[in-house]
């Protein structure tokens, strides 16, 4: 009997009933607009920071590039501190440190203090608490279900993107740009609560015994042996590491752009209330967007996965380079949107694309792998637009490099699709000349071939 109890209490729990999911489900989803919504759309903080300090853009810039690009560095990191410990205890790990971050930089008397406090410190946070609200909530549903919940959280980042801007505005017109990153402070501890409520689902596993089988069981060697070769085969695939350059071009330089928006609307006359409205139209852009890639792979099943970025990105980068010559109010609107699509897709692109060109076996090296470039390119994608900023004294020349840049993804984007289908000719044709050799081998083949 004993040893019965034991042996059920080690198995996974499934989850104790109907109700909960639906409050994990709730929970990550504003867990979402708050991890996603702030860092990349610190914009609204730029300009207070750069009156404040008095420093270059370039110096300036770096404190929400590299907020961006150690929350996706520290992707992988996060991913196995999870597998670990836990979504629940990762996440609120995560909530804490992000939390301290914020606080701290209220007592900021530099730029690099907050590159370390809002930067590095509550950057890793943001992963950490990304990272476990998709964990969680994939751990409650299943199937069919499992596909909508994530695209809820992915619903929620986008609703981030539409609030937290909004609220980061009224927070420092109303307390100033310290007050506001307290708050938030604050407002991120509530995701606290939100993790407390995702109960793991795996109960009663000890960490003595996950350690025990990790030690005996050949499968968890075969695993790390799987993932260094998933990591080898990538590395010789030519058409990942196209896409791979491609959207190292693409976000970051997206990014980069959007650290400046405020404060190129600033220089061109806009008032507080208009400003904000305009970055709202490029968010709505953004987050209507995320679903075209999927609609397009349903209803034109033959479009290339590498094709629709491609489209969307000379979209992007006709827009940028039409910006500093906009006139009207009008003209902003429009082209904003536009940069905004070229944004949402490629979001979805990051991971839909990467699920396409590499199979879910060797999804998880792919994605760590595109994840930790496209950091390190975060990082210095926003300093770079700033200097040029600094040495040429107007936006006009930066956003033409910007433009430059996601014409070059654009490139990448058709090479890699060149490259996709010649592998897949090359494929089809080494299986039809194996074919004629087995049948010149074998001429019986051929016979029954026929009479079949």
């Amino acid at each position: 009997m004993s040893s019965q109890g034991s042996t059920k209490d080690a198995q996974p729990t499934k989850p104790d009933s109907s109700y909960r999911k639906w409050f994990v489900l709730m929970s990550g989803f504003f867990i979402m607009i708050l991890c996603t919504g702030f860092p990349f759309n610190m914009a609204v903080l730029n300009p207070e920071l750069l009156r404040t300090f008095e420093k270059s853009k370039a110096e300036t810039a770096m404190v929400q590039s590299i907020t961006i690009g150690v929350l996706y560095t520290a992707g992988a990191l996060c991913g196995r501190i999870v597998s670990k410990y836990g979504a629940r205890v990762t996440g609120i790990a995560g909530s804490i440190v992000t939390t301290l971050g914020l606080v701290v930089s209220f007592f900021a008397e530099s730029i690099p203090h907050l590159i370390v406090t809002l930067g590095l410190v509550s950057g890793f946070g943001f992963s950490a608490t990304f990272i476990s609200a998709f964990t969680t909530v994939g751990e409650y549903f299943e199937g069919k279900s499992k596909l909508m919940a994530l695209s809820f959280l992915s619903f929620g980042s986008g609703c981030g993107s539409i609030i937290i801007p909004y609220l980061l505005h009224f927070l420092i017109e109303e307390f100033g740009w310290r007050g506001c990153l307290l708050i938030f402070g604050g407002l991120f501890a509530n995701m606290i609560c939100f993790f407390a409520v995702c109960k793991p689902l795996s109960i009663g596993i000890s960490q003595n015994t996950s350690k025990k089988s990790k030690d005996f069981d050949p499968e968890s060697t075969s695993n790390e042996d799987g993932f260094t070769k998933s990591i080898r085969s990538l590395v010789t695939s030519k058409v990942y590491l196209t896409y791979t350059v491609a959207m190292c071009f693409t976000l970051p330089v997206i990014n980069s752009f959007m650290v400046f928006i405020i404060d190129f609307l600033t220089t061109n006359g806009f008032e507080s209330d208009t400003r904000i409205q305009l970055y709202l139209y490029l968010q709505l852009g953004n987050a209507l967007c995320r679903f075209v890639p999927g609609l397009c792979k349903k209803y034109i099943p033959h479009t290339s996965v590498l094709i629709i970025p491609a489209c969307f990105t000379v979209i992007g980068s006709t827009a940028i380079a039409l910006l500093p010559h906009a006139k009207t109010y009008i003209h902003y609107i429009i082209l904003l949107v536009c940069l905004g699509m070229a944004l949402g897709v490629g979001v979805t692109t990051f991971s839909m694309t990467t699920m396409k060109l590499v199979g879910l076996q060797k999804y998880s090296a792919g994605l760590g792998v595109l994840m930790t470039l496209m950091g390190i390119s975060n990082c210095f994608a926003g300093p770079i637009a700033g200097l040029f900023v600094d040495l040429t004294g107007s936006y006009t020349k930066p956003f033409y490099c910007m433009s430059g840049g996601l014409g070059f993804a654009t490139g990448m984007f058709l090479l890699a699709s060149w490259l996709k289908r010649k592998s897949a000719t090359n494929h089809s044709d080494n299986e039809i000349n194996t074919s004629v050799i087995e049948v010149n081998d074998n001429p019986h083949l051929l016979d029954k071939t026929l009479f079949d």
